[in-house]
């Protein structure tokens, strides 16, 4: 036990210093992510066929292949289609590939839990809603945005847990996060005491993870008890 505190005290400033890099990719990536996933979403529920199908396509191939060849692809191909084009993006930071590649993964996972989270919805509120005079716009952010967020956030949730897991990928590209961290240190002190800090880096993706869900399940039951409070007011309002 000494022995693991005696390293943890030795390289957790250098850990501590890499975690900006794997929450600046992460809050990114989510971000963008959440708004790219909606539009597929949409566009997969859209009665136009094309847009559809390209949507779906899109959906399967980013959740059917390894998020770790889809960060190579990112930093290979962009690059050379800049070149091909006359655009010098020579100076621009890894980071910004590696919030491209997830940003485009997770969007994909987002779009089908979106998805799924608007056809459970009970279309007697929708109804209800539009009967009591509401115009469509007032439905979806006052009926369907809140119930949809509420049935959409624990899947959310996961994956972007999931995400802040797979940021470690960013590794491969030369971006060093809090695991890439990690093995440049252990590669330092040749493998000296790597099993105490591989097991405290796990620790501290486990607690980053843990306050995630803390935060999640904290929305979810505010978001579960507004959605309660409207169905009882709507139904008296229709009864009446």
């Amino acid at each position: 036990m000494s022995n693991f505190l005696t390293i943890v005290k030795r390289y957790f400033p250098s850990l501590l210093r890499s975690l900006p890099t794997t929450f600046e990719m992460l809050l990114i990536s989510v971000v963008i992510a959440l708004a790219f996933g909606l539009l597929l979403t949409m566009g997969k529920l859209s009665r136009n066929k094309i847009v559809r199908a390209v949507c779906t396509v899109y959906i399967s191939f980013m959740r059917g292949t390894p998020m770790m060849v889809q960060v190579l692809l990112v930093f290979i191909l962009i690059p050379l289609i800049a070149f091909q084009n006359g655009a010098n993006i020579g100076s621009w930071n890894n980071i910004i590939y590696a919030i491209i590649a997830f940003t485009l993964n997770e969007a994909a996972f987002y779009a089908e839990i979106f998805r799924s989270a608007y056809n459970s919805l009970d279309r007697g509120q929708i109804e209800a809603a539009l009967s009591l005079g509401m115009s469509r716009m007032q439905v979806f952010t006052r009926v369907i945005l809140p119930q949809g967020a509420a049935s959409a956030l624990p899947n959310t949730t996961n994956m972007t847990i999931e995400l802040m897991k797979n940021t470690s990928i960013a590794s491969v590209i030369g971006i060093y996060d809090l695991l890439g961290q990690a093995q440049q240190l252990a590669k330092n002190s040749y493998g000296v005491g790597q099993i105490q800090l591989y097991i405290f880096v796990a620790l501290m993706y486990w607690v980053i993870g843990l306050i995630i869900l803390s935060i999640s399940n904290f929305a979810t039951n505010r978001l579960n008890k507004g959605n309660a409070a409207y169905k009882k007011v709507s139904i008296f309002a229709v009864r009446s």
